[in-house]
């Protein structure tokens, strides 16, 4: 999967019991794949650590999939993952 586009939605409401919810979707040509995700602490999605936060989480589910396990099928398009999440080379 080559993802072209990464959406956030959700988690900007206030957090009921102390838990946030909401979704990323990986956008590719043709395919989104939607992960939603209830995330253990409010979630402020303007700070950069928050973003960076759920999107780990999320990548972290994707590789769960029984389709996106095999290492490298999970490809961004240059400049989509944040240069913390990338690996080192």
């Amino acid at each position: 999967m080559h993802i072209e586009k990464i959406e956030f939605s959700g988690f900007n409401s206030p957090p009921s019991d102390g838990i946030s919810a909401g979704a990323v979707t990986f956008v590719t040509d043709g395919t989104r794949l939607q992960i939603p995700l209830t995330m253990p602490r409010r979630i402020e999605m303007g700070k950069s650590r928050d973003r960076l936060l759920v999107l780990a989480e999320a990548l972290k589910t994707a590789r769960l999939l029984p389709e996106y396990r095999k290492k490298g099928e999970l490809r961004f398009a240059p400049g989509v993952l944040p240069q913390e999440l990338r690996r080192k080379a």
